[in-house]
């Protein structure tokens, strides 16, 4: 297995990526969340793609426009522009015969719902905690929204909420295997329940008690990522 790491242009952009390649025609993406980047929270993204290399499964981990190592500023990032850019790159793989795979964390998972409803050939999905954004959006008087230092426009968090990620995700008939969170402080009940009311009989949605968004002990993240990577691994066998 190789790692690498390399700029390529997609959608415009110049792209940090991340690549574990194994040599077969099979690869999952991953979608960091908000604020998030390539090695997803707590370094989460980076042992699971190992763990899938194990198991001979190639993946790319890829940084946003305007997050991580790729070019732009995060004040730039727009929902429908992260969603544009992970199309680009599912749509690449798929033209060179892969079997694609799609995996996603928080907005990053409302990204790889949004993609999948759009690309029929992509066959399975994982969704952590993604937000289906169903409540009303109000524009800050200040013009850009901050958390932690950083700084976006209110049109990233427009775009999502108009993106009608419920919709798009009761479209979904592929396998998904979808993480949600008690104590998530980001995620409210009302849009945790869009996932479970909408799942089909192909879709598994674990709720964890207790678990907050992404600050994951060791020992819960280790369960989460097996269970996620046992379930792309066995759709790549079907």
């Amino acid at each position: 297995m190789k790692e690498s790491t390399e700029i390529r242009s997609y959608n415009k952009h110049d792209i940090a990526v991340y690549l574990h390649d194994t040599g077969l025609k099979n690869i999952v993406i991953f979608c960091h969340g908000y604020r998030g980047d390539s090695t997803g929270p707590n370094r989460f993204f980076v042992r699971t793609a190992r763990m899938f290399a194990e198991k001979g499964i190639s993946s790319i981990r890829f940084d946003q426009y305007g997050s991580g190592n790729s070019t732009g500023d995060f004040l730039e990032s727009r929902f429908n522009d992260w969603v544009a850019t992970t199309q680009a790159i599912a749509r690449n793989y798929l033209e060179q015969g892969y079997k694609v795979r799609l995996f996603g964390q928080s907005m990053g998972g409302s990204t790889v719902v949004a993609v999948t409803a759009q690309i029929p050939e992509l066959t399975a999905v994982v969704a952590w905690v993604p937000d289906a954004s169903i409540d009303e959006f109000v524009w800050p008087e200040e013009g850009f929204i901050e958390e932690a230092g950083q700084r976006v426009s209110p049109v990233f968090w427009q775009e999502a909420h108009s993106a009608n990620i419920a919709n798009q995700y009761r479209q979904i008939e592929v396998p998904m295997y979808i993480v949600q969170c008690t104590a998530d402080e980001y995620v409210s009940e009302q849009n945790r329940q869009v996932f479970v009311k909408g799942a089909k009989p192909q879709h598994i949605v674990d709720t964890y008690e207790g678990y907050s968004h992404s600050s994951w002990t060791y020992d819960q993240a280790s369960e989460i990522i097996k269970k996620s990577v046992d379930f792309l691994d066995h759709t790549f066998k079907d």
